[in-house]
């Protein structure tokens, strides 16, 4: 919760500080989320297990600001994902196959459009970090740095709402022989360099 007032008060004081000519969209965003895949060592039995990541509903917040140059703006991402982390065996404890897992990026970046407006088709890239937060509480949470790369299109409806359909790539790095979730003596290690996920979106941007 603390981590989101934070985001939050990055949003308003950034919006706060624009220019009053400046334009800025703010874009709500429903999703699905999938892929994600990761191999994981326990040096109890120096067994390698893959963790498998459930495709799941995914929602966000895009904050756009147009820049001087034509068919440039300025974003910032925010997106969550209320996954599970599933084994086939159990990778935190002899019995724990699956733990609940809430993954958020927080991003910045930008996008470009080729026709040289802010409206129809666009590439984006932004970069980050991803917190990977595990439940039930006690396990560790952890930070790593992210990419995200994608693209979209976006319809005028008006002068002030625009139709914004995102297809994106999103990377995750992972320190290959860093802790897992388990806090405290866990034997089970990340194994994998990162994983990978794609997300398929659409949301309504309210331009001022």
């Amino acid at each position: 919760m603390r981590l989101c007032h934070t985001i939050l008060g990055l949003i308003a004081t950034l919006v706060l500080s624009l220019p009053a000519t400046a334009e800025v969209e703010l874009t709500p965003l429903a999703g699905y989320r999938m892929g994600g895949e990761f191999d994981v060592n326990n040096r109890a039995d120096n067994e390698d297990r893959r963790v498998d990541l459930e495709d799941t509903v995914s929602q966000g917040l895009l904050l756009n600001v147009d820049l001087s140059e034509p068919g440039k703006q300025l974003e910032f991402y925010l997106g969550r994902q209320e996954t599970t982390a599933r084994s086939s065996e159990g990778f935190l404890t002899p019995t724990r196959t699956s733990v609940d897992l809430t993954i958020t990026q927080l991003q910045f970046g930008g996008l470009y459009f080729p026709g040289g407006t802010t409206t129809g088709g666009f590439v984006s890239g932004v970069a980050g970090v991803t917190r990977l937060d595990p439940k039930p509480s006690g396990l560790d949470t952890h930070h790593r740095a992210s990419l995200s790369l994608g693209g979209g299109y976006k319809w005028p409806l008006n002068d002030h709402l625009r139709l914004r359909l995102d297809l994106r790539g999103l990377y995750t790095v992972l320190d290959s022989g860093g802790a897992v979730f388990c806090s405290g003596g866990c034997n089970v290690r990340f194994e994998s360099n990162g994983f990978f996920q794609v997300e398929a979106s659409a949301g309504l941007a309210v331009r001022f």
